[in-house]
């Protein structure tokens, strides 16, 4: 690689966190290289026809897209019907007219079909990812330009080789760790525990729903200019002792509030800091905040798929683990206790509980208490005599 070539390498490297980058890579390639277009993709090789999984194009690949989809970038195109399985790793350079795996039928059609989508024959780098799948650069040449990659362009596409090997490589685990992490996000922000992280200020990085809710609608703790806020002093001091030990590595729990005020637990977890690295750097710890006296929302429909329970029966084992007794339950329903209590009884025979304490405890710990992604509301407070 040339000294020139420092800037291609630079947006090639950049586009393992910027995708979009691809375009100006390609546009590069494509004048530096005085051709019609180049397409970088990603190819599964599982069937017999190679699928395209990630397509990246120049600019004027971009524009021309439906017109080089229609026959070069789909099964129509023999180039998409190799015999030869790659082998992981596999890399080579290779060209339309240097290819063994086509007849020469198969070659006539492609320069037909290339002519008829504007473009000239091509030739290409590509390299496996897995055993069923590789990365392609492929090039096309002008209309009308009849020529096989030639000697110069060998020797500059054998030193981009590790460059892109490398990008590639690392534009992967990039996408990855990104679809793992969006997963996360999907997951805590499904459940019904609060979480959040702050560093030993208190001041606060990231939420999940359920604690934005909850930060926002209690009398115990909030949020103040970012700032996470007890309800008085004593509190504050409490919590700020506890995110400290935390990030020392000492997890804790700590009680806010009086049983009968709508407490809330908290429980402290040293976050990433202990990788020394980055943000982590603040001392950032992960918050897990209960309120212990609010009903479970229990989903009744969730509840008759998990246990084979009929509607009726769903209906009361919900209430039942939200706090009712039979008596209320049957009373807001509009059935009789004795009714209510035979269903109680087919519950005890589904679940294979013999307790009414049993079931509750069974309904608690299933799925159909958790993962709603909702906080129950704050309890009544009782009315004075």
């Amino acid at each position: 690689m040339t000294h020139s070539d420092s800037s291609l390498l630079l947006d090639l490297y950049g586009s393992v966190e910027h995708e979009a980058r691809w375009q100006v890579v390609l546009d590069t390639l494509r004048d530096r290289m005085g051709l019609e277009s180049v397409v970088a993709q990603v190819l599964s090789s599982a069937r017999s026809c190679l699928q395209q999984v990630w397509t990246a194009r120049d600019s004027v690949s971009l524009r021309h897209a439906a017109i080089h989809d229609s026959w070069a970038n789909s099964g129509a195109n023999p180039r998409f019907h190799r015999q030869r399985a790659l082998r992981h790793p596999d890399t080579g350079i290779g060209s339309d007219f240097q290819s063994l795996d086509h007849s020469e039928n198969e070659h006539r059609a492609m320069r037909e079909g290339l002519a008829r989508c504007g473009l000239g024959p091509a030739f290409w780098v590509d390299f496996g990812l897995s055993p069923n799948s590789h990365f392609s650069l492929v090039f096309h040449r002008k209309p009308g330009d009849d020529r096989d990659v030639n000697a110069g362009e060998v020797e500059f596409l054998q030193q981009l080789q590790p460059h892109l090997s490398q990008a590639v490589s690392l534009w992967l685990k990039t996408s990855e760790n990104a679809a793992r992490v969006r997963t996360l996000e999907q997951a805590i922000s499904a459940t019904d525990l609060a979480m959040t992280s702050c560093d030993r200020t208190l001041r606060m990085a990231w939420s999940n729903p359920v604690a934005e809710t909850l930060l926002a609608y209690n009398r115990h703790l909030g949020v103040r200019n970012g700032m996470l806020t007890g309800h008085n002093a004593q509190a504050n001091a409490a919590l700020k002792a506890l995110v400290a030990d935390a990030a020392a590595g000492h997890a804790d729990v700590l009680a806010l509030g009086s049983p009968g005020d709508d407490p809330l637990h908290v429980r402290a977890v040293s976050g990433a800091n202990q990788a020394g690295i980055g943000a982590a750097a603040r001392d950032e710890v992960l918050l897990l905040i209960a309120a212990p006296e609010r009903r479970a929302q229990i989903v009744p429909s969730a509840l008759a798929r998990l246990f084979r329970l009929t509607g009726a029966e769903a209906q009361l084992a919900a209430a039942l683990a939200s706090g009712d007794t039979v008596s209320e339950y049957a009373a807001r329903r509009g059935i009789t206790t004795g009714t209510a209590r035979i269903q109680l009884k087919q519950l005890f025979g589904k679940t294979g509980t013999g307790r009414q304490a049993d079931l509750v405890r069974l309904i608690l710990h299933s799925l159909s208490a958790q993962g709603n992604g909702t906080l129950p509301p704050a309890p009544v407070p009782p009315r004075p005599n």
